[in-house]
C-alpha cells in the first residue's frame, strides 16, 4: 500500500506497538470525545489505532468505487492523508471518527475519477465478497453488486455504507452531508428498487 506522501505516513513508520489499553481507547465507552481530542491535536498513538482500525473498511469502499486494487491503495492512503492535514477541523458530533473518514473518502474517491477515469459509477464484486462464502454465495454477490450498479449514484451509494460497510443512518448521513430523514429516504427508494431487480428474499441478504 503507497504511503509515501507526507506527515501521515511518517507517524506510521516511525510507530511501535501500541499497549493494550492505548489501542482499545476509540472504542471505550465514554472515551470517544477524548479520543477524538487526541486525533485533533495530531497524536501519533491516537492516529495509528485510526489507522489500524478504520483503514481496511475505507480501502473497502474505495475498492467498491473505483474496481481496481492498486488505485483503492492509493486512494486509501490518500484519505488519512488529508484527513491529518485537516485533523484540527474534526468535530465531535457524538459520532465515531469513521464516519468524517468517509467523508472524506468520498471527495477523494470523486476527485481520482474525475482526474484518471471520467467514467460511470461502477461497484467491484470483490468488494461484496464474504469469507468462505460457496458457488451460491458468489452468484449472490454477482446479483448484488449488478443491481447496486443499476441504482442512481446516491441511492447505491447509501446501500454500500450502510450494508457494505456497517454505517449508522448518522454515519451515513454525516459521510454524505446530508440529513438522516434524506438517507432514509434513498435507503427505502434504493431497497424497494432492489428487492424489484432481486425478489422478496433481498432483506435476508443485508
Amino acid at each position: 500500500m503507497v504511503l509515501a506522501r507526507c506527515g501521515f505516513s511518517a507517524v506510521l513508520v516511525a510507530g511501535r506497538e501500541m499497549p493494550g489499553e492505548e489501542r482499545g481507547e476509540a472504542a471505550a465507552t465514554g472515551g470517544a470525545g477524548t479520543f477524538i481530542e487526541r486525533l485533533r491535536r495530531r497524536e501519533p498513538g491516537a492516529w495509528r489505532v485510526l489507522f489500524e482500525e478504520e483503514m481496511p473498511a475505507i480501502y473497502r469502499y474505495a475498492f467498491s468505487r473505483v474496481a481496481r486494487a492498486e488505485d483503492a491503495e492509493d486512494v486509501a492512503a490518500l484519505v488519512f492523508e488529508q484527513a491529518w492535514r485537516s485533523a484540527e477541523h474534526l468535530e465531535d458530533r457524538g459520532l465515531p471518527p469513521r464516519a468524517w473518514l468517509f467523508g472524506i473518502a468520498r471527495h477523494v474517491v470523486t476527485e481520482h475519477r474525475r482526474r484518471l477515469f471520467r467514467a460511470p459509477p461502477v461497484v467491484a464484486l470483490e468488494a461484496f465478497e464474504l469469507p468462505g462464502a460457496g458457488l451460491e454465495g458468489h452468484a449472490e454477490q454477482v446479483a448484488l453488486a449488478k443491481a447496486v450498479a443499476q441504482l442512481p449514484r446516491a441511492d447505491g451509494e447509501v446501500v454500500t455504507l450502510r450494508f457494505l460497510h456497517g454505517l449508522s443512518l448518522a454515519e451515513t448521513a454525516a459521510a454524505m452531508g446530508v440529513t438522516v430523514d434524506a438517507v432514509k429516504a434513498r435507503q427505502g427508494r434504493a431497497l424497494r428498487k432492489l428487492r424489484e431487480l432481486l425478489g422478496e428474499e433481498f432483506p435476508k441478504r443485508v
